[in-house]
């Protein structure tokens, strides 16, 4: 729903300069190999990740920049009359306010914030609902929201955005499409 990639590596960046390491780009943040320790580690960071995550959390929550909506985010959205959960990384408390600022809140009938492992939740979500796990569909834009959702047996769509297409593909996911509009039309 968003295009968060920019203000993400803003964070990253800032971190990164507080531990006195030079600053990466767009696409070192964006297109790590899933395995965002080494991402770290490479860069001579050696604290735990939770740490790593609420810092750079707490400068993302303070960059004053807004966050970008993806195009046809909103008229997406709307066209949809079926119940939508939102699963992500982010801390609640970031979520609450960023849902707010958007406008978007109303759209979702529950929100799952800080998921830790999206696989476990996408289950324990289907199951709640006694819906069996194909008849729900997971949408990302990340490598692992589609090996999530695959892992929790839903039907996955990839739409580019935090990884780039050529990197999406590469999960194959049961749809990649190139823009929200699309992801109404797959479902």
């Amino acid at each position: 729903l968003t295009d968060d990639l920019s203000r993400f590596t803003k964070a990253v960046n800032l971190f990164l300069q507080e531990q006195g390491v030079p600053p990466a780009t767009e696409e070192e943040v964006g297109c790590y190999n899933s395995d965002i320790m080494s991402f770290y580690r490479q860069r001579s960071i050696n604290l735990p990740m939770a740490e790593i995550n609420e810092k750079i959390f707490q400068i993302y929550a303070r960059l004053p920049d807004l966050i970008p909506l993806r195009s046809a985010a909103v008229e997406t959205l709307e066209k949809f009359r079926l119940p939508q959960v939102l699963v992500t990384r982010h801390p609640t408390y970031l979520v609450e306010e960023e849902m707010a600022q958007l406008g978007l809140r109303k759209y979702f009938t529950e929100i799952c914030s800080g998921a830790l492992d999206k696989a476990v939740l996408f289950r324990q979500l289907c199951e709640d609902r006694k819906l069996p796990a194909v008849q729900a569909v997971s949408v990302g834009d990340m490598v692992r929201d589609i090996e999530a959702g695959k892992r929790a047996g839903t039907r996955t769509i990839a739409i580019p955005g935090y990884h780039p297409k050529y990197i999406l593909e590469q999960q194959h996911p049961d749809y990649l499409v190139d823009s929200l509009a699309e992801v109404y039309e797959c479902i």
